[in-house]
């Protein structure tokens, strides 16, 4: 069970970091596009390769997870609503990728097993060997998205920052913004297909917005943010954890609610305080 803790804690945490990104930019629903349109890009991966167990899948999806996020981008352009440009891009990879299962893998249970239903009890029964060490394929693959993420916002950090608060300066001073945006848009991608395998779509949602969600509650500057973020985080994860083994209930439903009774007791507290003592 410590190898589960682990793995649900580094999803969480790695979640997290870019789940506040999108939050600072009101972008909070592309998580839940991309965990429907990345079903496309399984369905097509294992049409090619007919195995459950073959990297096309993963690859695949992470394909179009990026090609959801440019659509999305290119559709805003035109003077769309990013809302309106979300729910147009995710619905329509969803109904096609519905469609082809419907169609040509009827028995194939590719939207439960693959995406909506992954459950990280399971985690620790798939192994690989990494310098002699018998390690879980999901606890691999999240030490390795997380230092991707690390790496990627230690040595983006003060253009990012000026890019969530500032975007006009940011052009002014020459920082890359369209690179920068489609950087976070692909490592988003990237996050939830790893992370969905582990834990399913219903978790990394949670556990992307969720912590980044009540931090904002009480963050007054970004390096608390985002600390807040990651400790709120692996709160979630720890108490989702410890809720499903006491109650027998799936995981990512119990990191769900945790998520979201940890933001009801923050906002709750807050507007408590201001009230007693005002708003300082």
């Amino acid at each position: 069970m410590s190898e589960v803790l682990l793995i649900l804690g580094l999803v969480s945490v790695s979640t997290s970091l870019l789940g506040s990104l999108l939050v600072l930019q009101n972008q909070a629903m592309i998580a839940d596009a991309l965990s429907h349109s990345v079903l496309l890009g399984i369905v097509l991966g294992f049409f090619v390769s007919h195995s459950l167990e073959s990297p096309l899948l993963v690859i695949g999806a992470a394909v179009f997870g990026v090609l959801t996020v440019v659509l999305i981008e290119m559709i805003q352009s035109r003077r769309l609503a990013r809302d309106a440009a979300t729910g147009l891009v995710f619905s329509t990879f969803f109904a096609l990728a519905v469609l082809l299962i419907s169609m040509f893998a009827r028995n194939v249970h590719l939207d439960l097993d693959m995406v909506l239903m992954g459950e990280v009890l399971f985690a620790p029964f798939y192994r690989m060997a990494v310098f002699g060490l018998s390690l879980p394929v999901a606890l691999v693959k999240s030490i390795a998205i997380l230092g991707v993420n690390l790496l990627f916002l230690g040595s983006a950090y003060h253009p990012l920052k000026l890019m969530l608060f500032d975007p006009t300066q940011a052009r002014l001073q020459g920082v890359p913004v369209k690179g920068l945006q489609l950087a976070v848009m692909v490592l988003v991608s990237l996050t939830t297909v790893v992370s969905f395998d582990a834990v399913g779509s219903i978790a990394v949602i949670a556990l992307m917005i969720g912590p980044s969600m009540t931090a904002l509650i009480w963050a007054k500057h970004l390096p608390q943010f985002f600390l807040s973020t990651l400790m709120i985080a692996l709160l979630n994860s720890w108490l989702g954890f410890a809720l499903a083994n006491q109650m027998d209930l799936t995981m990512a439903g119990a990191c769900a609610v945790v998520s979201l009774l940890t933001f009801l007791v923050a906002l709750v507290g807050r507007r408590g305080l201001e009230k007693t003592f005002g708003d300082n």
